[in-house]
């Protein structure tokens, strides 16, 4: 078990590492958008977004784990090129069709969506990034299976390169707004398909069996609906902000969420590791354990780089040099929502750690179910919250959603591949932690009562016996670059 935990510590590491330049990178572009656009201009921005995010899970509908399901299922090398050369030209196809359908109804859509024709260019920019970025996820999934995160991550990191050096150029240099935002998008899409196209046309053959398309879409097609709530649970409620409180509101509600990156860093990075590490452990008795020990790590990870977070939000919000804010000053009424986003994607990490048993019997079906439920209480929520708590109450429904996710996953998980996990362990990182994060987010103490609450974390589970005789030691073993 060690060893293998070892690989996906290795793994995740690797993704971590990458994720984190990748991330930090478009995390630049927070200082840029908030201190040269207005609230509601950057909440413009965000609706489009919001639209690409829906679409991009019916572009892709499974389709990059349906391969990762499929490709190793028969070691013959004639298989694996049947299945990925079926997959890309699948892609290929249908994102084809998909963007062209989007770039004639640019103006019903505009009227639609952002309650103007005036907006139609945007609409139109959209469909071509949907496009380039669609055809990039089963390339960008081959490489997860080959274990070449270097790879991945190199791709990555070019792409947000671009990104962040285009919006500088189009949005701060020539003034050219909102626009420039997409213009810029839409370049670094390009460029990221072109390479890994490039990179990996020998493996693409001119085959397509319509057997396997089949396969590849039974499997992956629900996790569209899946995508779908889970983006209603995430980005709907900007529309809901909006119907509420104003395109102004949804700027600051937008930016407040952006900082939840610290944490979606974290659970992206480990998912990117996990999903084909579960695979390839398989159902096994063996794995049993060796799933519970990785929930159990990757929650005090996730928990305590929530403390850390939550405890100094404040000092992070307002970090300036000179008079550029890390959050510009009309954004900085998002503080008070932040820490209860970044614990909703400390569920949306655990949520991925309960998926081995969905995926080994292939009842991805479930995870539909499940998104749709959560998403409902998501909006629900939304509009209950809303008027009597503000931005703070779409932030607390943000993290309704993630938690009832996570429940209902692990309950039908448990049913199709049960794993003894550790109850009392997770239950005392719970409360401890939420203790340490939850003062400092109420009483917001000085400096040196900051850092004293994050050492209450390890000092109290050492006290209380989380730490078994001989796992020191072993964690330490397990670090991969001894």
């Amino acid at each position: 078990m060690a060893a293998s935990i070892k690989s996906l510590t290795k793994q995740t590491l690797v993704y971590g590492v990458g994720t984190i330049l990748t991330r930090m990178v478009t995390f630049l572009l927070l200082p840029v958008y908030t201190n040269v656009l207005s609230p509601a201009d950057y909440g413009l921005a965000v609706l489009v977004f919001v639209f690409t995010a829906f679409m991009n899970h019916i572009y892709n509908y499974g389709l990059d784990s349906a391969l990762m399901r499929h490709y190793g299922e028969d070691p013959a090398p004639q298989h694996k090129t049947a299945v990925l050369s079926t997959a890309i030209w699948l892609a290929l196809g249908t994102s084809f069709v998909f963007s062209g359908i989007i770039y004639l109804l640019n103006n019903p859509l505009s009227k639609l969506l952002l309650s103007s024709a005036d907006y139609a260019q945007l609409i139109k920019l959209a469909a071509l990034i949907l496009f380039f970025d669609c055809i990039s996820r089963v390339p960008f999934a081959l490489l997860r299976l080959e274990e070449k995160p270097g790879f991945f991550m190199g791709v990555r990191l070019i792409n947000v390169l671009i990104t962040l050096g285009l919006n500088i150029y189009f949005v701060v240099y020539l003034k050219t707004g909102i626009i420039g935002i997409f213009q810029s998008n839409v370049i670094a899409s390009c460029l990221t398909a072109l390479i890994l196209f490039t990179v990996l046309i020998s493996k693409i053959k001119f085959r397509f069996s319509g057997h396997i398309a089949k396969d590849l879409i039974l499997f992956g097609i629900p996790f569209v609906p899946m995508g779908l709530a889970t983006a209603a649970m995430e980005m709907l409620n900007r529309y809901i902000v909006q119907h509420f409180m104003g395109l102004e509101a949804v700027g600051i509600f937008s930016a407040g969420f952006k900082l939840g990156i610290f944490m979606l860093l974290i659970a992206t990075a480990f998912f990117y590791a996990w999903q084909p590490f579960f695979i390839k452990a398989g159902k096994k008795e063996s794995s049993r354990v060796l799933f519970s020990r990785v929930l159990t790590y990757f929650i005090l990870v996730a928990l305590s780089f929530w403390v850390v977070l939550t405890v100094f939000m404040h000092e992070i919000i307002n970090f300036h040099i000179g008079g550029v804010y890390l959050i510009g000053p009309k954004f900085q009424g998002c503080e008070s929502m932040v820490p209860f986003i970044l614990l909703g994607y400390v569920f949306y990490g655990i949520n991925q750690v309960f998926l081995p048993g969905i995926y080994f019997e292939k009842k991805t079906r479930y995870l539909a179910y499940i998104a749709f439920l959560a998403a409902g209480a998501n909006v629900l929520s939304n509009f209950l919250l809303i008027p009597r708590l503000g931005l703070l109450g779409s932030a607390i429904s943000s993290l309704i959603g993630y938690i009832i996710l996570a429940v209902f996953t692990f309950q039908v998980s448990q049913r199709l591949f049960k794993v003894p996990y550790e109850y009392r362990r997770i239950v005392l990182l719970f409360i401890i932690a939420l203790l340490a994060g939850f003062f400092s987010y109420i009483f917001n103490p000085s400096i040196p009562i900051k850092f004293v609450v994050i050492l209450i974390l390890p000092l109290s589970l050492r006290l209380f016996g989380f730490f078994k005789k001989d796992e020191i030691a072993s964690l330490k073993m397990l670090l991969p670059f001894r």
